[in-house]
């Protein structure tokens, strides 16, 4: 009599929960993925990427990928706690659907070889990292490791069946758990957002510029008081640009933005997703303005008073650009106003503060830069035409219509060189003057691609970053003219390596934009492929 062949042991219902989510996670192409907004939950939905050890009883990692500016990046950084929702039909039958359920944590993946990790992850189900891993600019991406706490598989059929789920339960590590200062930057990311910082270019460069026309002047530059000058300034401008957020949420016009391009149009929107609060953002304006109004206080005291009008008269253009009632951006002055607060107005103010004056000299080189203030909003209205139009903001893009405003954009450019040209002639500027064209190039290749893509959002970024970038190439270069000829017009060591930084800061950011642009139009196409 023959002693029967010992059986394989069963799995255990651990074990098999542990085979059907891994496996499961390895067919999984498309995931719905929530994250918080405040008190609001958000979904889309993104491409996931598994990440399973050998080891069998390690916690599986989930990474997700998108590019760096994408607004669900900031939320998952600031909300870290997510839910996914995975979904495949491998038959095209829902008796063999399946779903799983995930919860965890998102961070950002910053370690090189896990980013590695996570692209090779993800290229498994997303053209757009496969794509722009091709063309070697995976470093346009934001990949993020989601940690799971809880998964819950079931399949369709066994539901109704009666089986249970398959679940996985995970206990937090201790490493689970953001730092204070992980904490803190996550925060600190929020107000640098609030404040719109690429835009803070404008008050600072225009800081610089004034700095210089009086050192061609006098000779001379107070540094200390040329600090405070900058620190007032740059809070100026983010006293305004929140004050602006909080008046076109109250208005309706970020609200109905659908097509908002962070860092340029549409606001800052951590309303919108929920990153602060109004009473927050009523807060920091409020400190902002306290601290520039402190300042021109002290300036005020130390000799200076005349500073309390030019800190007034930007504060007040600032608070009626989008705020009632003189509401300025509705009635088609909004640019000229900022133009001349933001150039006129800091180019001016500073010089008077280095020289208890106004030296005409200054006043001729603000002109050039309030024209380039003006473009940059003027340029940023594009995004936000529809939106703004539906709530009467009557900006110069909604008055003339993209198409003819598109045509308008290089004579608003020109229209600063021929400025700048003119006081070079009439004596006003000295020829050093003429670097303050630098920036040109960058507002060529702008007005290429505003006429070709005025009434398209997104493919319209790229003048968006020119002009930023060109408007603060020629104000430096225009500081540093100044300053050339302050120094007697003789070329020495600094003014060599100002020049050789300036030039390589230009083609660095020059570079920087047109990858950017071609990575985004080599995106589309991969997705239209697909």
């Amino acid at each position: 009599m023959t002693n029967p062949q010992p059986q394989a042991p069963q799995p255990t219902h651990i074990e098999e929960s542990r085979r059907r989510i891994r496996e499961a996670l390895l067919a999984a192409k498309k995931v719905a993925v929530g994250t918080h907004a405040g008190e609001e939950v958000r979904v889309r939905m993104m491409h996931p990427g598994a990440w399973l050890d050998d080891d069998v009883t390690t916690r599986p990692i989930i990474y997700l990928a998108s590019m760096k500016t994408d607004p669900k990046i900031r939320e998952m950084t600031t909300r870290p706690e997510v839910a996914l929702l995975l979904h495949e039909s491998p038959t095209g039958e829902e008796h063999t659907s399946w779903e799983m359920e995930v919860t965890g944590r998102a961070e950002v993946v910053r370690d090189a070889d896990e980013r590695e990790r996570a692209k090779q992850a993800t290229m498994r189900t997303s053209s757009i990292v496969s794509y722009l891993n091709s063309v070697g600019q995976t470093d346009l991406l934001a990949f993020v490791r989601v940690t799971p706490r809880f998964m819950k598989h079931r399949v369709f059929g066994e539901i109704v069946a009666g089986r249970p789920p398959s679940i996985l339960e995970f206990k937090d590590a201790a490493g689970d758990q953001a730092s204070d200062w992980a904490l803190l930057k996550r925060r600190l990311g929020v107000w640098k957002e609030a404040v719109r910082w690429p835009s803070l270019t404008a008050s600072a460069a225009s800081v610089a510029v004034g700095v210089a026309a009086a050192f061609a002047v006098t000779g001379q530059v107070h540094w200390g008081w040329a600090l405070l000058t900058m620190i007032a300034a740059v809070s100026l401008q983010a006293c305004t640009n929140i004050k602006n957020d909080l008046d076109d949420q109250r208005s309706g016009a970020d609200d109905r933005n659908r097509t908002p391009i962070l860092g340029f149009t549409g606001g800052s929107r951590v309303l919108q997703r929920g990153l602060a609060t109004r009473g927050e953002l009523l807060a920091a304006t409020l400190g902002f303005g306290v601290l520039s109004t402190a300042i021109g206080v002290y300036f005020a005291l130390a000799g200076r008073p005349g500073v309390l009008l030019f800190g007034l008269a930007g504060l007040f253009v600032g608070f009626v650009y989008t705020g009632p009632p003189v509401r300025l951006a509705n009635r088609g002055l909004g640019e000229l106003a900022v133009a001349l607060a933001f150039g006129v107005g800091i180019v001016s103010g500073t010089a008077y503060v280095q020289t208890g004056t106004v030296p005409s000299l200054a006043l001729a080189a603000s002109i050039p830069v309030s024209v380039l203030v003006a473009l940059i909003l003027f340029i940023n209205g594009f995004q936000d035409a529809a939106s703004d139009d539906e709530v009467s903001k009557r900006t110069a893009v909604v008055r003339l219509g993209q198409q003819r405003a598109s045509r308008v954009y290089p004579l608003i450019a020109g229209a600063a060189a021929l400025a700048l040209l003119f006081f070079v002639v009439d004596g006003d500027l000295p020829a050093f003057a003429l670097l303050g064209l630098a920036g040109y190039p960058l507002f060529y290749k702008a007005t290429r691609v505003v006429r070709r893509y005025f009434d398209q959002p997104m493919e319209l970024v790229p003048a968006n970053a020119y002009t930023v970038v060109g408007h603060l190439a020629s104000a430096l270069a225009l500081a540093v003219g100044l300053a050339w000829y302050g120094l007697g017009g003789g070329m020495n060591v600094a003014v060599l390596a100002v020049a050789v930084v300036g030039v390589l800061v230009i083609l660095y950011y020059n570079r920087s934009i047109g990858r950017l642009a071609g990575a985004f139009y080599g995106v589309k196409d991969a997705v239209a492929r697909s």
